[in-house]
Parts: structure tokens; sequence; C-alpha cells
């Protein structure tokens, strides 16, 4: 029986939730729940509220992000991405958005938690500059995946510039300085931000490019 588009990409949705996603989600979720216990979270000044929001919060872009493209290692979901009536472009997407609305939901609840603990944290400010150092480390992850086909590559790199920013501080990364925000300084975020959807867009281009060629 011939399946509508819908139908085909549902399957690839919940196939992608229930073998790749929920997985990372539990890990970043988890990480969440262990940043109160590293850090603290009571009446904390502005400065010191960006700490666990840039040092621990944020890695959960990695978390989600990074193996966007491992699904095609499951050889079911390979055949049906692969097939030539998917549009593999759209799958992909698909799962982008996921991840991006999980990062938000998440980034958001934990700021949101600061400030009933009476932590001074501007709400769009620090839920913005966050999500956009998290956006910035995933797609890091994700570009180097995509390029390599190496997941551990994908990982290695996000951690390694996560590395050289707390090692070196502002002075060799400018406006791609990951912890800005406990300097007082948010333009950087916005910068991070763009980054990392060129970043994305760059991989899809990519990964569409090789894929036509096969």
């Amino acid at each position: 029986m011939r399946i509508t588009a819908f139908q085909r990409y549902s399957i690839i949705a919940a196939a992608n939730l229930r073998h790749n996603f929920l997985p990372h989600l539990a890990l970043s979720v988890l990480l969440l729940l262990l940043a109160p216990v590293i850090f603290g979270l009571t009446g904390l000044d502005a400065r010191a509220a960006a700490v666990p929001l840039e040092m621990f919060v944020a890695l959960i872009g990695i978390v989600l992000l990074t193996p966007l493209f491992a699904p095609e290692q499951n050889p079911e979901i390979r055949e049906v991405v692969e097939s030539k009536s998917t549009n593999h472009l759209c799958v992909c997407i698909l799962r982008i958005a996921m991840s991006l609305t999980a990062m938000a939901v998440l980034v958001t609840s934990f700021v949101f938690v600061m400030k009933a603990n009476g932590c001074a944290v501007d709400l769009s400010t620090y839920i913005f500059g966050t999500y956009a150092e998290s956006l910035f480390l995933g797609a890091l992850g994700l570009f180097a995946y995509g390029i390599s086909d190496n997941i551990a590559v994908g990982y290695m790199l996000p951690v390694m510039v996560y590395a050289f920013n707390f090692a070196s501080g502002p002075k060799y990364f400018g406006k791609l300085y990951l912890f800005s925000m406990a300097q007082g300084s948010f333009e950087e975020k916005n910068w991070l931000f763009g980054t990392g959807i060129a970043l994305i867009i760059l991989t899809m281009f990519i990964k569409k490019g090789v894929r036509d060629r096969r």
C-alpha cells in the first residue's frame, strides 16, 4: 500500500524520537538536574547567574544537535530516508526542529527556575544568550559530524572549542567568546547565534551535495 508523504515523515519522526532523540533528551534533562548540585542556584547576582548557564546548561546543544545524522546508522531508517520519494533535506529539517525546540524549552525552563530561586536574571537576555551558545556548540558538532561522517569528531570539535574558550578567555575568540555574559557583555551572543544558524545551513548544503552525487 502506498503511503503519503505525511505518513512517511511521521514514521521517520516517530523512529527518530524513539531510537535517537529520547535518549539524548533524557541526557540533557539529567545535565540540567545536575547543575544545581554543582553550582547552586539561589540568590545569585547577574554575573554569577550567568556562570551555570554558559558553562553547563549550554552544553545541551552538543547533546541534542550533534547526533542529527546518527539515525541513518539504523538500516531500517536509512532505507526509508534514502528512498527516492523521501526528501532527505526535509528529514534533517524535521530533526533540527525537534532539537531546537527541545533546547528552547529546556533553557527557558531552567532560567525560570533560577528566577524563582531569587537569581538576578533578565529572562529574555539570559534565555537568548544561553540558547545562542547552545545552538553554536551544537552546530559546531553537527558541522564536524556532517563533513567527517564520524560522530566522535562531531563531539570532539565543540568540546575543544569550549575548552580553549575556558582556558584562553576572550582574547583569542573575540565575538565568538562563549562566556561573555559572566563578564557583563551580551553582544557576543548575537554572533554565536548567527554563526550557529550559518553552520547548520552550510552542513545541510554539504550533505545535500553528497547525497545528490550518489
